[in-house]
């Protein structure tokens, strides 16, 4: 098979490969680890107010009630996680023009009870990180990469090529912001049908067991050593070591092709829909030993208008998402290698607009979950205002003397638990937060 028709392939079973322009020497793995990291995405701008920031009705400095859409004494906790407040989940319509609180609306045992109750003890929320912008692209570019600079690989992807560059599918994505840099291969597999093609390139079905062939088994293997010969007898007279590198990923890829096989006997028989499917892909992969890393990916949080009912609804999606993520980890034995961060583009205002929506807030929050750190605590805080409050970056707690938590004092820690600080290609991309903070 030629390269141009690997990538058609590629196209056809949905799947995406890029080359890549990394240097050999930055393409060795640092430090491989045994975690699996999964980075969840809620597309648009979330409320932070409706989940792990909450803030009840309050007077403002001109001594006017801020609504909220419930009362400071709602705000609950869950038995497993007693030091994470959160805020109550509301059902029916949205509060009335006049946004009084209604306590009939509000389901004190809903969706972000049972998240925090099953996973609070696993759980790091940090609150007050100051995003620096209320922008989509920029703002989904530091929330996933620590930078605010356009081209800044995404923090998945710097790390997919330093501890994963050579396993077929090192970097699965199901959107969010992915951008590689060239550094690795991003894997896009929007159904695990797709997959097939690859891995069953001689099936003339590939979706079926008893499919003919295209030649018999003793010819596929003669065709496979002559092409790898042929690969390799190439890359010894290439001097260019872009095209060099080109051939090395072509290479790694057909061998790929027989490893991709192994993903089928993890694959449950249940994939479910949207997250809990990307889930289930993700996993699968990870436990056959074809990747380290994934992005998940949700929208529909850009909630300009009705901001009540469309959080609620997207945000019911997202935590019974990664609810899924643990319960399909758990039951293949390998959820204490998950090491999940769930974030979003920034937050939203503090201020309902004329449509019953919130527009753009550069203040926001993100969450860390594992079973390899510390649980059942909140990282930095908001004001009652909405505003990044100073905070102490030993206790954590707020402190004027202190500083404003920001998404580069989160990557510069992730940069360093996960072992890739000294990596050749995160070395390209320097984090400017001043101070640093261990999350560990």
């Amino acid at each position: 098979m030629e390269r141009r028709d690997f990538i058609k392939l590629c196209s056809i079973a949905g799947l995406g490969v890029v080359s890549t322009g990394l240097p050999s020497s930055a393409s060795v793995a640092h430090a491989a680890s045994d975690r699996f990291y999964v980075f969840v995405n809620a597309g648009g701008g979330w409320d932070i107010t409706m989940l792990m920031d909450p803030k009840g009705n309050a007077p403002n400095s001109k001594g006017n009630v801020v609504n909220r859409y419930y009362q400071a004494s709602d705000i609950v906790t869950a038995p497993n996680a007693p030091d994470i407040p959160f805020a109550p989940n509301f059902t029916g319509n949205t509060p009335g023009a006049n946004y009084t609180y209604d306590a009939s609306v509000v389901d004190p045992a809903g969706i972000n009870y049972q998240f925090f109750n099953t996973l609070g003890q696993f759980t790091t929320v940090i609150n007050g990180i100051d995003a620096e912008t209320n922008g989509h692209s920029t703002g989904s570019r530091n929330a996933w990469s620590g930078r605010l600079t356009q081209g800044t690989p995404a923090f998945a992807a710097l790390l997919a090529a330093s501890i994963a560059g050579e396993l077929p599918m090192s970097f699965i994505t199901n959107g969010g912001y992915d951008y590689t840099g060239g550094y690795v291969a991003p894997t896009r597999v929007g159904d695990p049908n797709s997959l097939q093609a690859l891995i069953q390139p001689n099936r003339i079905n590939p979706n079926n067991e008893d499919s003919a062939l295209y030649h018999t088994e003793e010819t596929m293997a003669r065709i496979n050593k002559a092409r790898q010969a042929r690969v390799a007898a190439k890359q010894e007279i290439q001097n260019l070591p872009r095209l060099s590198n080109a051939l090395s990923l072509l290479y790694t890829s057909r061998l790929g092709m027989a490893d991709l096989k192994k993903i089928n006997q993890f694959l449950p028989d249940d994939l479910g829909n949207g997250l809990a499917r990307q889930a289930s892909i993700a996993l699968a992969a990870f436990a056959a030993g074809l990747t380290q890393c994934a992005n998940l990916s949700t929208g529909g949080f850009d909630t300009h208008g009705n901001n009540t009912n469309g959080q609620s609804n997207r945000q019911a999606i997202l935590l019974q998402g990664v609810l899924d993520l643990f319960s399909r980890a758990q039951a293949m034995g390998i959820r204490e290698k998950l090491v999940v961060m769930v974030g979003s583009d920034f937050g939203r205002s503090f201020k309902i607009n004329d449509g019953n929506g919130k527009d753009h807030w550069s203040v926001t929050s993100t969450m860390l979950i594992s079973e390899q750190l510390p649980g059942n605590r909140v990282v930095g805080a908001s004001t009652d205002a909405g505003l990044a409050e100073k905070i102490s970056f030993t206790s954590f707690k707020p402190d004027a003397a202190g500083a404003t938590l920001k998404h580069g004092h989160v990557h510069k820690w992730l940069r360093k638990w996960a072992g890739i600080e000294d990596a050749e290609a995160v070395k390209l991309f320097p984090l400017k937060a001043e101070g640093s903070i261990d999350l560990g």
